[in-house]
């Protein structure tokens, strides 16, 4: 019979990989927001915690909170109502209180029932890190202002604050509580232990070079780990009487584009202490604790998305969907939930997917460097097209199938003849990376969306005569990045989408001129998405009356899930028709089925929601 752990474990990859059909469509219905009707995926995991019998998973995720019965792999509940992705989860105890931390609030759930007990609303603008008490009286938190991060000790009962521990800061990452509730741990790129009775501090101890993002203390209280990231990227194991550094881990090496390295999310030791389990993006690791080695690793992208879905794509017919995330493309039964098929051909983040006209054939665009093209029914990889110099943003079919356009972060724009895999243009005006391409209705035109300088220059549009591959015009206006491109269904009209500055802008493809545009100078009530906060995708509904636009923020000061809203506008009067709020985090992906009864929308909170809309589309 498996122990505790293992089992646990063995839950921890169950949910890192794909739901079985029978369930799957029941728990993508759980918790979803008004007028959607399925979700795809569970969302980014950002940390785990085992409850203190060890029964109980609780899994935190850019959605919520996730409850697991370890004995058996069933969801229990999925705790919900924060309005971005939950950073920390910890129980009491006695197990029967559970506090999450996100946005500017901590929750306190009953376990058993999963209700709501309380809400504690922070102090600062937003929560980086919480940890319970083991007797459940008193929290602490790291909470952020503009001005500063300041850790405090709070009565759970009265929310009264106790006491603070030391002076500001901005790089307060990770809190926990050793097990006899003495200690608490704090970790900035040093970590520093607190007498929880006097707030004086025991020790620091130094080691790592980046901010420390998780921690865990052994069930003896005599070993702190600790997880770091960015150039660090290690974990370090400490006596925690001694302030003694026992050992160095490393192996979470899992780069991605632009130099970044995935942070390690989580820290968490098994119940006898002898192994210690790390979660980082793409990889858990198992570690013996005394020795220091490497036991087991688990690659966690074989299963479900586990990080921001960038693109989503229906086939022609509507029944499938395909999403793009890390380095891997999902199919969906859109009926169903079912998960179709994980295909892993590349190498670096797929940016972008795009059935081919008789949905056979699915063409994707990575950080690799490459455009690949896959059979849709088989999922083997039919052709790899390469020629680019840098990241593949934006990938997609011309109407009759023939052609494929893609758009690089190499500033240039590239037609590939489908049937050979040879490059029939190499399409070059854009002097910074394009970032969406998209043909128009009869496929003569092709569009292009580039960046600019961050100042108002160079985010172009530009439209190519496809047959020659020579530039038409040049459309000027967006004050900055020209995100995404689309025609509208009788191709009059071309729909942009900016970035950090602007919601979208409507042009006459004849003239080249701005028909109706939305400067970010309006207010957020009459316009759908806040200024300065950017569009990163539009689409037209398939009868060309609306357009839909999905975006997000960048500014870390204001959480509110509203932010996060997917917009329908009137094409023809540009007034907005409503608005569906409901994603955690950037909306990167919108897409109409073709019948026009379903937009799915993909979001950098790891998961892809199916939205229930009428004939009318909003009206």
């Amino acid at each position: 019979m498996k122990t505790p752990w293992i089992f646990a474990l063995t839950l921890l990859l169950a949910i890192t990989t794909t739901l079985l059909p029978a369930t799957a469509q029941a728990n993508g219905q759980w918790g979803l927001p008004e007028g959607a009707k399925l979700r795809l995926g569970k969302g980014r995991i950002t940390e785990i915690e085992f409850s203190p019998d060890g029964k109980l998973l609780a899994v935190a995720s850019a959605i919520g909170v996730w409850l697991y019965d370890v004995s058996t792999f069933n969801e229990i509940a999925l705790l919900t109502g924060h309005t971005r992705e939950v950073k920390s989860a910890s129980f009491s105890a006695d197990g029967q209180t559970l506090a999450s931390a996100s946005d500017d609030t901590i929750r306190f759930w009953d376990v058993a029932t999963g209700r709501l007990r309380k809400t504690f609303t922070s102090q600062g603008e937003y929560v980086t890190s919480m940890s319970l008490s083991p007797n459940g009286q008193t929290f602490a938190y790291v909470y952020v202002s503009e001005v500063e991060a300041r850790l405090g000790l709070w009565d759970v009962t009265t929310g009264l604050l106790l006491k603070t521990l030391g002076g500001g800061t901005h790089t307060v990452e990770s809190v926990c509580f050793s097990p006899d509730g003495q200690t608490l741990a704090a970790g900035t790129q040093t970590i520093r232990l607190w007498d929880v009775t006097t707030g004086e501090l025991r020790q620091t101890l130094i080691g790592h070079s980046s901010d420390v993002k998780s921690l865990g203390f052994s069930p003896d209280g005599q070993t702190l780990a600790s997880g770091s990231s960015w150039k660090d990227n290690t974990i370090r194991l400490w006596d925690v009487t001694t302030g003694e550094q026992l050992h160095i881990l490393t192996g979470h090496t899992d780069a991605v584009e632009d130099g970044e390295i995935s942070k390690i999310n989580s820290v968490c030791f098994s119940p006898n202490g002898k192994t210690l389990a790390s979660a980082s993006d793409n990889t858990i690791r198992l570690w013996n604790t005394n020795t220091g080695e490497l036991e087991e690793t688990v690659m966690t992208s074989e299963g479900g998305h586990i990080g921001k879905v960038n693109s989503v794509s229906f086939s022609q017919n509507g029944q499938t969907l395909a999403s793009a995330s890390d380095n891997t493309i999902r199919l969906w039964d859109v009926n169903t939930g079912q998960l179709l098929k994980t295909l892993t051909e590349h190498t670096g983040e797929v940016n972008s997917v795009h059935f081919s006209p008789d949905g056979k054939t699915l063409a994707s665009g990575s950080s690799d460097k490459t455009v690949r093209l896959c059979d849709v029914t088989t999922g083997a990889l039919l052709k790899t097209l390469t020629g680019h110099t840098g990241r593949v943003n934006s990938v997609q079919f011309s109407p009759n199938g023939k052609t494929l356009a893609s758009g690089s972060h190499d500033r240039t724009v590239r037609l590939w003849d489908v049937t050979t895999g040879e490059q029939v243009h190499n399409l070059i005006g854009h002097i910074e990376p394009v970032l969406s391409v998209c043909f128009s209705p009869d496929g003569h035109t092709l569009a292009s969306g580039g960046g600019g300088d961050g100042w108002g220059n160079n985010n172009t549009i530009r439209l190519w005569d496809v047959r020659t591959g020579t530039l038409l015009k040049t459309l000027t206006g967006h004050p900055y990045d020209v995100t995404s491109v689309r025609f509208s269904p009788d191709g009059r009209t071309l729909a942009s989408g900016g970035g950090f500055g602007e919601t979208s802008l409507l042009w006459d493809v004849t003239t080249g001129k701005i028909r109706i545009g939305y400067p970010y100078i309006h207010d957020i009530a009459e316009f759908g998405h806040r200024p300065y906060y950017p569009v990163l995708s539009v689409c037209f509904s398939p009868d060309g009356h609306t357009l839909v636009s999905g975006g997000g923020r960048y500014d870390d000061w204001t959480w509110n899930q509203s932010d996060y809203r997917i917009c329908f506008w009137d094409v023809t009067t540009g007034t907005l028709l409503k608005t569906l709020p409901g994603h955690t985090d950037f909306v990167s992906s919108v897409h109409f089925s073709p019948d026009e009864h379903t937009l799915a929308s993909g979001s950098h909170d790891g998961t892809v929601l199916l939205w229930d809309i009428a004939p009318d589309t909003g009206r």
